[in-house]
């Protein structure tokens, strides 16, 4: 995100961090695909002039506050609301957005800042297992069952999966993760390229499914403070069983390093579900304008 410029909000007591909101300043936020294109051409020229402030973990799509969950956390946030608020003026932002909100941190805001819940939260599951046959274990037989019909269906296929440092086709890595993006009526992520070229920075395991030469899957595992969030994920229009695969090498990789939590981010809920993951309710954004006339244009977009 190279040109998008990063605030820092660091909150301390008695010389010790107590909490934090990573802050981009942001002149092309994708759009809605859906919005018609008068419309997005409009706001796209509006939020290039007068940017937004948007507090976010971009690369993983998570929340960038961090509060302490004690007696000090309204007070706390209250002060990063209003000092977010004083550098989106100073840098000539037109709204403060902080997304990615859980329930708890959706709660207790100045009143300059209004609350809504989007339709799509994430997916979540807590590590309890430390190798893959446990987890099997502990599931049902037809869990079992699908995830040996899946290998055996892969290997009939060809697809065979790798692990990697680097992303050695971004290119074709770029194709698949648009595919997913227009599946899921998804704005495509104008920093995905930037993200592909630069995963060793993270420290990143990137994942690709290949049958023959041919790059049929993809998916990058990001790792921080003891959890796995899979994002960048590309699939192949009809290439059966790679979704899968996917999924089953995030989970083994998260038992090999035993890891916490893990994250797959929104949609194919059904089929998440039945792999043990739940509903994170991540889904609450906070926006404050910063003047009368976008102040009030956010709050009509709340409702």
């Amino acid at each position: 995100m190279a040109d998008c410029l990063p605030v820092y909000l660091l909150a301390y007591a008695d010389d010790k961090l107590v909490a934090r909101a990573c802050l981009w300043l942001v002149r092309n936020e994708p759009l809605p695909l859906k919005a018609p294109a008068f419309l997005k051409t409009l706001v796209s020229a509006l939020i290039n002039r007068w940017p937004l402030l948007i507090c976010r973990s971009p690369m993983a799509n998570a929340s960038g506050l961090i509060l302490p969950n004690d007696t000090r956390r309204e007070p706390i946030l209250s002060a990063l609301a209003n000092a977010a608020l004083v550098s989106g003026k100073q840098l000539g932002a037109s709204i403060i957005l902080f997304d990615f909100l859980n329930a708890a941190n959706a709660q207790g805001w100045p009143s300059d800042y209004v609350t809504t819940k989007l339709p799509s939260p994430g997916t979540v599951m807590e590590n309890r297992w430390k190798t893959m046959e446990e987890y099997l274990a502990h599931g049902g037989k037809k869990d079992r069952q699908h995830y040996k019909r899946s290998l055996r269906e892969a290997e009939k296929l060809g697809i065979q999966l790798t692990r990697q440092r680097t992303v050695p086709d971004v290119d074709g890595a770029l194709k698949l993760i648009r595919n997913v993006e227009r599946r899921y009526s998804s704005p495509p992520n104008p920093w995905t390229r930037n993200l592909l070229e630069n995963i060793e920075l993270t420290n990143g395991t990137w994942l690709e499914a290949h049958i023959g030469k041919k790059l049929v899957g993809c998916g990058l595992l990001l790792e921080d403070n003891g959890a796995q969030i899979t994002t960048a994920l590309g699939l192949e229009e009809g290439a059966n069983y790679v979704y899968f695969l996917l999924i089953y090498a995030s989970l083994e990789d998260a038992f090999e390093k035993q890891v916490r939590l893990l994250r797959w981010g929104t949609g194919a809920y059904e089929v998440k579900e039945r792999l043990g993951f739940k509903l994170e309710q991540d889904n609450f954004v906070t926006v404050c304008g910063t003047n009368c006339l976008t102040n009030l244009f956010s709050r009509l977009a709340a409702i």
